[in-house]
């Protein structure tokens, strides 16, 4: 059999979006692909193939084709020349036109894509610019999703939220990976990061991770904590601006709690390291997220979670006898007053029940989540060939 090169398309390869981002960055190392990168052309972003390696191409000049609703000839020539050796294409998120351009691409010369929707098919997204997303998807997503080789989910729950769209049974589950750390230094980083911060060594150490953005609320985690949690209680808010920027979150701590949260901007690396370290436990109310790269690395690390239902990866996680979140609090709603008991136990909570609570989330992130698990599962998945069918 002809080895795989493979190629990974997606729009705009940017840090920016966090989560997307880094997908498409581990997809590229599972596979040994390449990136080719659709560009909206905003701004000048050759320097980022420093880091990423990604070959960057223009979606065109001109106004229409500025947000890669479609693509130029140019472009579209552009593209046909990096991949001219490609026998297997990925296609990252829906709703532009590298999607439609990869089917045909693929069913006229390359004969196999897959298709990875990145949480683009969630009930929850699709309420936004409704009418726009479902017409692309009966003129061309459909059938894109159909001639696939395989739709590639992170979860079962965003396979699951996605089957409506399906019309063949090509999904499969494969989850993202994260690093599992060593926490053998733990104690002495806790202390140095808890100490930038005048945090007390003896205080409950509350985390939250992720981009400032009102579909993550972090605003309705801070009345949340107000209300639920002990006076010994802190929380660290760190994340790159959304819709929300840091002094607009920072602004709206209450009085109250002014003096135990902690906003904090951005953390990377080292430093973001180090605050999952330093952390009791982990927090997202997010409305919605397909995989949560930050809630993954929080179990990862070891650390109990308090999240919402719409967190796709909660069907995977593992569940006591009684039914139960063995890693955390699973919260039955988006509602404050569940956000509130949920914070208030954990304030609450013997040390000896957190550490073997966190201690079931990392056994689980480290059987499932590996980095070697995910390339083993994405490199079997291409060395299988399926021929899709269909017609350009």
């Amino acid at each position: 059999m002809n080895a795989v090169r493979a190629w990974n398309v997606c729009l705009t390869h940017d840090p920016c979006l966090a989560g997307l981002y880094r997908a498409v960055n581990d997809f590229s190392r599972g596979l040994r692909a390449p990136i080719l990168s659709f560009d909206d052309g905003r701004i000048d972003r050759r320097r980022l193939g420093d880091a990423d390696g990604a070959h960057r191409v223009p979606c065109g000049r001109s106004p229409l084709f500025r947000d890669c609703h479609l693509l130029s000839r140019v472009a579209s020539k552009q593209g046909d020349e990096l991949l001219r050796d490609a026998n297997l294409l990925v296609a990252h998120s829906l709703f532009r036109a590298h999607v439609p351009w990869v089917r045909g691409r693929a069913l006229l010369h390359v004969g196999r894509y897959w298709v990875v929707p990145h949480g683009c098919l969630d009930p929850w997204g699709l309420r936004r610019r409704a009418a726009a997303k479902r017409l692309w998807l009966s003129l061309w997503g459909i059938r894109c999703l159909a001639d696939a080789e395989h739709v590639v989910f992170s979860s079962r729950g965003e396979h699951r939220k996605a089957h409506h769209w399906l019309t063949k049974d090509n999904g499969v589950v494969i989850h993202w990976p994260v690093d599992i750390p060593d926490l053998g230094a733990r104690n002495e980083r806790r202390d140095h990061f808890r100490g930038l911060f005048r945090i007390p060594s003896d205080a409950r150490l509350l985390l939250s991770v992720g981009r400032l953005h009102s579909m993550k609320r972090p605003l309705a985690m801070l009345r949340a904590f107000a209300a639920g949690a002990a006076d010994t209680c802190h929380l660290l808010v760190a994340g790159m601006d959304g819709d929300l920027t840091r002094n607009q979150v920072a602004a709206a701590v209450p009085e109250k709690v002014r003096k135990r949260v902690h906003v904090v901007g951005p953390l990377q690396g080292a430093d973001l390291a180090d605050a999952f370290l330093a952390s009791d436990a982990f927090i997202s109310l997010s409305y919605r997220e397909n995989f949560g790269y930050a809630l993954c690395d929080a179990l990862a690390y070891g650390l109990p979670v308090i999240v919402t239902p719409g967190h796709d990866i909660v069907d995977d996680l593992p569940a006591t006898d009684a039914g139960r979140l063995a890693c955390g609090w699973l919260l039955p709603d988006d509602g404050l007053s569940a956000a509130r008991a949920a914070i208030a136990e954990f304030s609450e909570a013997a040390g000896e029940q957190l550490i073997s609570t966190g201690a079931a989330g990392r056994a689980w992130a480290e059987r499932h989540l590996s980095r070697s698990r995910f390339e083993e599962a994405v490199a079997a998945l291409a060395s299988s060939p399926v021929r899709p069918t269909g017609a350009p």
